[in-house]
């Protein structure tokens, strides 16, 4: 019998193959190692209390150099921390050996990580974590209640009863598996960008886009608002200035408008175009309740797509007035404030799974006071197709890699036309 290591330590595999003559060889894969492969942590059910920082660098700790992924936060109650990471070569078809990482915290605590397919769950493997120290685990599938194949969609981590008012960093690197199959079975995801596939059954909202408030409707709670960037003394005095409900400030406003007219950036940085500018208009808003929470929608079209394994993705649109203070001297001692307008698209991932990919339009993922929707059309290659509100467009990318959406919309006498860039894996 032929030994195979993959990694160190890797289980025999020639066993297998004399079993089943046709069985694929599997081979050792790596998630993430050296900041090269940025991931997403899912939003739903997310209970960590800071977004992950995929490329930190707090210095090497022994055998874990960085950068690494850091989960860090506090809260004013004792609990678990939990969320689902999402990796670029993810979903994988395992079949027994090791689940690899290294894992790191500034205070002892309980780790925990598990796997998760389209459908279920995997067991979870606990490890008590020695302050300031690097651990390297190897945790045998089987350890996780995994005995057979299995097709990873996410990889879980958490921490468990963190204490209360206890700043709690967690590092991970070095994400891997050692017994990968090449396929992934077609029944593990809903949807990998085959021509038979069946999209994900998105049910389509009845929101008024122009209201200000939205339910949840995947996340486990509402998203709280942007941290307001004026005073209330502040507001009443720019109020006496100005009827815009959002008042930014010059440079802002030309970072809003580079961000929506540039020509190419990277897929991931496209991903947070949207969710940028409205943060930067929502914070500095004079007035209260005036549109829907854009973060809370943000995090919920990411829920959708993350929920149909990425081939179903909401668009995101914004069709709203704003006001910025543009300098009248060239000392800037005195401003003036000029009206403008966003009428901007973007979407919740940096990157969709297979070829053919369903794109939709709910009233629910728009911002906007207006009472009539922005007509948009989105073409792909050169084609394109419009999409109506309530509706599903069918999107079909030639390979995979780096692509380019335009989506072009109408909005009055105001035209806006738009590139969205997104990996296709």
């Amino acid at each position: 019998m032929v030994i195979n290591r993959m990694f160190k330590g890797v289980a025999l595999c020639g066993a297998l193959w004399a079993l089943n003559g046709f069985a694929e060889e599997c081979k050792g894969v790596v998630l993430y190692s050296d900041g090269n492969d940025n991931g997403q942590m899912i939003e739903t059910g997310r209970t960590f209390p800071e977004q992950p920082e995929w490329k930190a660098n707090w210095g090497d700790f022994g055998n874990m150099v960085s950068p690494y992924i850091r989960l860090s936060g506090i809260k004013n109650v004792q609990g678990d921390w939990k969320g689902l990471l999402s990796f670029p070569s993810l979903p994988l078809h395992v079949d027994g050996g090791v689940l690899r990482l290294k894992v790191r915290s500034t205070q002892n605590v309980r780790f925990g990580v598990w796997l998760k397919s389209a459908t279920s769950e995997s067991g979870i493997y606990y490890a008590e974590l020695t302050a300031d120290k690097t651990h390297s685990l190897e945790i045998p599938l089987a350890n996780l209640g995994v005995t057979g194949a299995f097709d990873v969609a996410n990889v879980g981590v958490g921490l468990f009863q963190v204490p209360q008012y206890q700043y709690t960093t967690l590092f991970i690197d070095d994400v891997g598996f050692s017994c990968v199959k090449n396929s992934v079975e077609p029944s593990s995801s809903v949807s990998l960008g085959n021509a038979n596939d069946v999209p994900w059954e998105y049910e389509f909202s009845n929101a008024e886009a122009w209201s200000s408030s939205r339910e949840e409707r995947l996340l486990p709670a509402l998203e709280s608002e942007f941290s307001a960037a004026y005073s209330l003394q502040k507001k009443n005095l720019l109020m006496s200035k100005t009827d815009a409900d959002f008042l930014v400030s010059e440079l802002e406003h030309l970072k809003i408008v580079n961000s929506i007219r540039a020509p190419e950036m990277t897929a991931k940085k496209s991903r947070l175009t949207w969710y940028d500018n409205m943060y930067t208009i929502v914070r500095n808003r004079l007035r209260e309740n005036v549109v829907a929470n854009p973060k809370q929608l943000y995090f919920e079209a990411e829920a959708v797509a993350a929920n149909s394994d990425y081939t179903v993705i909401p668009l995101l649109v914004a069709d709203l007035d704003y006001a910025y203070n543009a300098c009248a001297d060239s000392a800037c001692n005195t401003n003036n404030v000029i009206k403008a307008h966003l009428l901007t698209a973007g979407l919740p991932t940096s990157f969709v799974r297979g070829s053919k990919v369903s794109l939709i339009l709910d009233s629910y993922f728009v911002v906007t006071k207006q009472r009539e929707l922005p007509s948009i059309s989105v073409c792909v290659s050169g084609s394109c197709k419009i999409i109506l509100p309530g509706a599903r467009l069918e999107l079909e990318f030639p390979s995979t890699g780096l692509q380019t959406i335009v989506v072009k919309m109408k909005s009055g006498d105001r035209n806006v036309e738009q590139k969205l860039f997104v990996e296709v894996k």
